[in-house]
């Protein structure tokens, strides 16, 4: 079995878990039977919520594990050194991001209702997008090299950070040149067009309508942490409905970028060099059947990319990488998902900004 069938079954099985285990705790109404229901404050509060996030790390470990050490030195791919250490950074610092979370979500909560709960995770979104880059150091111990990020693993490949419309493109800092230069020039498309843009609004329409349906129908509030264990556990289900339709948006963008790029001058050969050292230092799986590819991967297949080139298709902007910053939102509203995917799953640095194009 290639290293990319054994990362995706991995992510199937950590994903599957988190859904079935989401599904069973909703069913029988353990939030509400076992944590705390009050909607007063207390310094209890802070301690509920860590224990969640200590109960969250605890089924996410031994995923994290095969996903970030085992599998990869079973296939002899890069392991960060002292790889455990890395791991238990990020999960705390991860941990804590959840924590801040959860507070903000429950201040809103409290203060004005579901209304309040969903202006709170609004704000929340709009700092995990300003803070993009110091949370990718913080948390995936991501190092800055000038105006690029370098990192161990080689699936990172940076991408474009910030706000839209103040945003701006970070490079990885182990490309060669002719790498960095075409991916530069994909990029200032992506950004120029306003596909990265529309990408992040899609991303979050989709988790603010899913936090709605969360809070307005199903009589659940983030009013105490009973109600947030329980909106998380929605939030979850939510974010595993947009593993399986967001995809559809995000392949046609990165075709649309892929013909743009050559568009503004990019050589197709050089640019077609590049796209096979990218593939191959992520999953090295330059075909995939088209079934797979439609259910579980947001970037199509290095063979499916080089046919599109030439041929009709959408042009930008399209929703670009609107799948995989889905999940980086969706902490905002305590989704459960974000690093269970078989992209990132057990790699820190890949858990602020994942896997792309």
């Amino acid at each position: 079995m290639t290293y990319a069938r054994s990362r995706l079954r991995l992510g199937i099985a950590c994903v599957g878990t988190f859904v079935v285990l989401s599904t069973v705790l909703l069913a029988t109404g353990t939030p509400e039977a076992t944590l705390a229901t009050s909607t007063s404050w207390a310094w209890s509060d802070v301690g509920w919520l860590a224990l969640l996030v200590v109960l969250y790390a605890a089924v996410s470990a031994p995923f994290d594990l095969l996903g970030g050490h085992r599998l990869p030195r079973r296939y002899d791919r890069p392991v960060a050194r002292g790889y455990g250490r890395v791991l238990v950074r990020g999960v705390v610092a991860h941990g804590v991001c959840l924590v801040v979370v959860g507070l903000a979500l429950l201040v809103g909560g409290r203060a004005g209702g579901d209304a309040g709960a969903l202006a709170a995770a609004a704000v929340l979104m709009v700092g995990l997008l300003t803070l993009q880059v110091p949370l990718a150091v913080i948390i995936g111990g991501v190092r800055r090299s000038g105006a690029c990020l370098q990192a161990a693993d080689p699936s990172f490949v940076g991408g474009i950070v910030g706000l839209p419309g103040r945003d701006h493109v970070v490079l990885c800092a182990t490309w060669d040149a002719d790498t960095g230069r075409i991916q530069a020039a994909r990029r200032e498309a992506v950004r120029v067009s306003g596909a990265r843009a529309l990408g992040v609004v899609v991303a979050v329409a989709f988790n603010l309508s899913g936090l709605a349906v969360a809070l307005w129908a199903t009589d659940t509030h983030a009013t105490s942490v009973a109600g947030l264990a329980t909106l998380a556990l929605w939030m979850t289900l939510w974010s595993f409905l947009g593993l399986l339709v967001l995809p559809s948006f995000s392949r046609p963008a990165v075709v649309a970028v892929d013909r743009a790029t050559m568009a503004s001058g990019i050589d197709r050969e050089d640019l077609t060099r590049a796209l096979r050292r990218l593939d191959a230092a992520q999953d090295d799986e330059p075909r995939r059947n088209g079934l797979v590819e439609t259910i579980f991967h947001p970037v199509p297949s290095l063979e499916r990319r080089l046919a599109a080139l030439d041929a009709p298709g959408a042009e930008l902007p399209q929703p670009w990488h609107t799948a995989r910053m889905a999940l980086f939102l969706s902490w905002a509203s305590f989704g459960l998902l974000s690093r269970a995917v078989h992209c990132n799953c057990g790699r820190p640095e890949l858990w602020v900004l994942f896997p792309g194009d």
